[in-house]
Formats: structure tokens, sequence, C-alpha cells
């Protein structure tokens, strides 16, 4: 992931898991919505700000964990965006509110 992308999330969230809002998470990591797809892709997309979330847990623990094993539930609150959808089109249910993310960084209530 480009590091003006990573550090682009990181300001939007403050800090903070962009879910639940905790700062003090042992473990942070980036959650694309759209997803990688196995061996990566070339989809410029994929690596923008509106595809990319800064949440507590890894794959397996905290939000990280439960946007995974929720997947039915992270496609409904726009944690997960399908193959097809531009991630800066989808609202997403953040700590906040609901969203749409830019390719900046940004955020804007729906």
């Amino acid at each position: 992931m480009p590091k003006a992308t990573a550090d682009a999330v990181r300001a939007r969230s403050q800090g903070r898991c962009e879910r639940c809002g905790t700062d003090s998470a042992a473990r942070w990591s980036l959650h694309h919505r759209k997803p990688r797809g196995m061996g990566g892709t070339r989809d410029p997309e994929i690596n923008s700000p509106a595809n990319v979330l800064l949440l507590c847990g890894s794959g397996t623990e905290g939000c990280h964990g439960r946007v995974e094993s929720n997947r039915a539930e992270a496609y409904d609150l726009g944690l997960l965006v399908r193959r097809n959808d531009d991630p800066a089109q989808v609202p997403v249910e953040l700590r906040f509110g609901r969203v749409l993310l830019d390719d900046e960084g940004g955020a804007q209530t729906c």
C-alpha cells in the first residue's frame, strides 16, 4: 500500500478505529473494503483512501475480525464493497455515522 494512502487513512481516523472508536488497540490493521483478491490486483481503486479503513484487531480479532467473520453484515454496512462497485460511491457506517469516503482521505456525511 502506498505510504500516502496509509497516511491519509490514519489522518482521517485520528488514531482511532474507524468502526468502534477505540484508541488503545494493541494491533491496528488497514482493511480493504473491496478485497484485493488472491495474488493482488492492478485495480487502482484497491489502494485508494476511499477503499481503506483503519480498524482495530487483525483479520481474526477486533473490528477487523468482525468484518471478516460477518461478511453479510459488513456488506450491509459498507465495510465491504462488491468487486464491481466504486468504494467512493458506497456509503459506510463508521463510528461517527454513515459517510462517503473520498480518494483524498476525507469523509462526508450522507
